[in-house]
């Protein structure tokens, strides 16, 4: 009798593996939809995302995600704000898309300059609020800039953007890395608000790129030893911890806006150290190749050194710098092992179960944003991951047949 259950359990238990492969398999052949809204071909997978993230974010997620990050409330809101712009920028600002965007957007920057958001930050540092907060705020804030037509943006924003852009400005010419907290220093925060200053001078007479390129010119002479800019340093540059896969593509989001040349330069090294593979599968490893650590709350789980924040992140890495097989390779990576679902209530990850994971991986998404941004690919990136399937499915078969024929004798 036990024995017959045991059978009937393996048997069981091989069927769903068997499933489980065929199911990724399908899944790496994932393709965004489209549809047309106001003459436009938006990506309607990204519109789902973002209907549940409004949701998820209107009941208070940002709080939860609060509890378990440091700066969970300013980064959920920032970075969905993010995802929005990417929308708003695509469409005709007559559409009530566009509409909801920028209420989207405004509803979030509120939340982020509102006491809560500023909570946890120090007036008293260099940059009040510190590196992190000034960045995000202050890059979220021009993004809505960008969106909005010269003559209807709100001249109270236009000054405050402006002003943080000045307080920027005289952080830098007095240390790389301005403090993110009292006696901390991540250059990814600064890296931030170096975005904001070239997106300064995208959208008013161009006021910061001597300082821009001093910055960038004390930057490149406190790499770490694998030529990276690195995960943590002092305020004057020296090197405390050696780059992450988690920080550096975050870096380079931004560095492409700030200097495209030496991202492109960071970039290729990028691909040489972090970007690694697993059953043929690609992903960003969080500590570079040659190096082994744990995993911690910015890392995300590191499973098989292979970081979930570093990769879902690095998926917008590789469409920015045109790495169009990795994107896709990673896209649908997190297609199949990501479980989507997309319901009434949109389209979330994971069950919906971890809303932080769902803003990344949205904005990651969110530069595939019409069929003219699409992302294409000539190569076949599945084929050693589905030889590993077949090796896989023909083995579970084999052992299916083998326990089916022993029930029969």
């Amino acid at each position: 009798m036990i024995l017959k259950a045991a059978r009937i359990f393996f048997g069981c238990l091989l069927f769903f593996l068997t499933s489980g492969l065929l199911y990724i398999n399908y899944k790496l052949y994932y393709q965004p939809s489209f549809t047309n809204i106001a003459q436009c071909n938006i990506n309607e997978d990204l519109l789902n995302e973002l209907q549940f993230l409004k949701q998820s974010l209107h009941n208070n997620a940002a709080d939860k995600m609060q509890l378990y990050y440091p700066e969970g409330f300013l980064f959920s809101n920032a970075v969905y704000a993010l995802s929005w712009a990417e929308v708003a920028s695509a469409i005709n600002d007559a559409s009530p898309l566009y509409n909801e965007a920028s209420e989207e957007i405004t509803w979030a920057i509120d939340a982020i300059n509102s006491e809560k958001g500023k909570a946890r930050f120090d007036t008293s540092l260099q940059l009040p609020y510190g590196a992190f907060y000034t960045g995000w705020y202050t890059y979220v804030l021009g993004k809505k800039l960008s969106i909005e037509r010269k003559d209807s943006r709100d001249s109270t924003d236009v000054n405050e953007f402006k002003l943080k852009c000045d307080q920027i400005d005289d952080a830098i010419s007095k240390t790389i890395y301005p403090e993110s907290y009292k006696n901390y220093s991540w250059p990814a925060d600064v890296f931030v608000c170096l975005a904001a200053l070239s997106l300064h001078d995208k959208l008013f007479a161009p006021k910061y790129q001597n300082s821009i390129q001093a910055w960038l010119g004390k930057v490149k002479t406190n790499l770490d030893s694998n030529g990276f800019v690195p995960y943590s340093a002092d305020k004057n540059g020296k090197l405390l911890q050696i780059a992450r896969g988690s920080s550096e593509s975050l870096i380079l989001n931004f560095l492409f806006e700030i200097d495209s040349t030496f991202g492109r330069q960071q970039f290729n090294l990028y691909k040489t150290r972090f970007l690694d593979y697993r059953l043929g599968l690609p992903g960003i490893r969080e500590f570079a190749k040659g190096t082994q650590n744990t995993g911690d709350v910015d890392s995300g789980p590191v499973i098989f050194q292979m970081g979930s924040a570093a990769t879902i992140v690095g998926l917008r890495v590789m469409s920015l710098y045109n790495d169009s097989t990795s994107a896709i390779a990673i896209r649908n990576g997190l297609e199949a092992f990501g479980f989507p679902f997309t319901g009434d209530d949109g389209k979330k990850y994971l069950l919906g179960k971890w809303p932080m994971a769902d803003i990344f991986i949205a904005w990651s998404r969110s530069l595939e944003i019409n069929k003219d941004h699409k992302l294409s690919t000539i190569d076949n990136w599945r084929t050693a991951f589905q030889l590993y399937s077949l090796l896989g499915v023909t083995v579970f078969i084999l052992l299916l047949i083998l326990i089916s024929k022993r029930r029969m004798q």
